[in-house]
C-alpha cells in the first residue's frame, strides 16, 4: 500500500513568521485499471454484452463497449487515436479492417462468425416473394450505406445483380443501425426491414423472411486490435479470448460460428 504526504501550511500570529511543515496523512491510494474500450457494431450487442461480463467473471478486468454503425466506428477509431485510445474494433464485416488497414489503425484480426440478410416483416403484411417486397406502396427500413454493414452490402449486392433501383424506391426509413431498422418494423412503422439472420433472431415475433435475391449479402465478423490500444498485450488477450471461449456467446446469439480451426457452426 503507498501513502500520499499531504502539505499543511501554518501561520504565526506572535512572530509573523510563516512555518510550512509537513504532515504525513495516512491516506492509502487506489488506482483503478483503465478499462478496455471496444467499438462494436450494433448488431454484435447480445453476445458482446455477455462476453465482457464472461471476461470480468474470470479475469476482474473491464471492458466499456461502445456501439455504432460500422463505419461510423471507424471514423470514431480515426479521429480519436490521440484522445480515446480505443483497444478493439468490431465491425459487423471485415470489409472495413480494409479501410482500416489502409489507415494503419489495426494489428492483429480474427475472424469469428457469420450474418445472412432476410427479410423481418410486420406479421400484418404477407411478404413471400421479392415482389411482394418491392410492390408499390410497399414501406420498407434500411440502415443507411454510408453508416452500416447492412446498407452498403445490401446497395452493392443488389447493385450487382440489377435489383437496387426495385429495392430503394420503397425504402421510407432509413436508419444509423440495423438494429433499428429491426425496431421500425416491431413498433409498425414500415411493412418491413432488411436485416441481420442474427438480428432476427432476437425479434422472435416477427417471421424472417428468406429470399434468394438476397442470398449473397454475408457478413464475416471480425474483431481487430486497434494500434492505438495503450495496452497492445491486453487488448490481444481479449481478442483471442473473444474468438475462443466467446464463440458459444456468439453462438447462443444466432450466429453461424468460425471455429479457431475455421469450420462454420451454425
Amino acid at each position: 500500500m503507498r501513502w500520499r504526504v499531504h502539505p499543511l501550511l501554518w501561520l504565526g500570529s506572535g512572530s509573523g513568521l510563516l512555518l510550512i511543515g509537513l504532515i504525513a496523512v495516512l491516506i492509502p491510494s487506489q488506482s483503478v485499471e483503465r478499462p478496455l474500450i471496444a467499438y462494436v457494431a450494433a448488431s454484435l450487442r447480445p453476445p458482446l454484452e455477455a462476453i465482457a461480463v464472461d471476461y470480468q467473471q474470470q479475469t476482474g478486468r473491464r471492458v466499456e463497449l461502445r456501439f455504432g454503425g460500422s463505419e461510423d466506428l471507424l471514423t470514431q477509431a480515426r479521429f480519436s487515436a490521440t484522445t480515446t485510445r480505443a483497444d478493439l474494433f468490431l465491425p459487423a464485416d471485415d470489409s472495413y479492417l480494409q479501410k482500416a488497414r489502409q489507415l494503419q489503425l489495426i494489428g492483429e484480426s480474427l475472424s469469428l462468425a457469420r450474418m445472412r440478410a432476410v427479410v423481418l416483416r410486420n406479421p400484418k403484411h404477407e411478404i413471400a416473394t421479392w415482389a411482394d417486397l418491392t410492390t408499390n406502396g410497399r414501406k420498407l427500413a434500411l440502415a443507411e450505406p454510408s453508416i452500416a454493414a447492412i446498407g452498403l452490402l445490401t446497395r452493392n449486392h443488389l447493385q450487382a445483380t440489377g435489383r437496387w433501383a426495385e429495392l430503394d424506391r420503397v425504402i421510407v426509413v432509413k436508419t444509423d443501425t440495423v438494429t433499428q431498422s429491426a425496431n421500425a418494423v416491431k413498433l409498425g412503422t414500415v411493412d418491413a426491414a432488411i436485416v441481420w439472420d442474427a438480428v432476427a433472431y432476437h425479434f422472435p415475433e416477427l417471421p424472417t423472411v428468406r429470399l434468394s435475391e438476397l442470398d449473397g449479402i454475408v457478413a464475416t465478423v471480425p474483431v481487430a486490435v486497434l494500434t492505438q490500444s495503450p495496452n497492445p498485450p491486453r487488448a490481444t488477450k481479449f481478442a483471442r479470448f473473444i474468438a475462443n471461449q466467446g464463440l458459444r456467446r456468439f453462438q447462443e446469439a444466432g450466429f453461424e460460428v468460425i471455429t479457431p480451426s475455421g469450420e462454420r457452426t451454425p
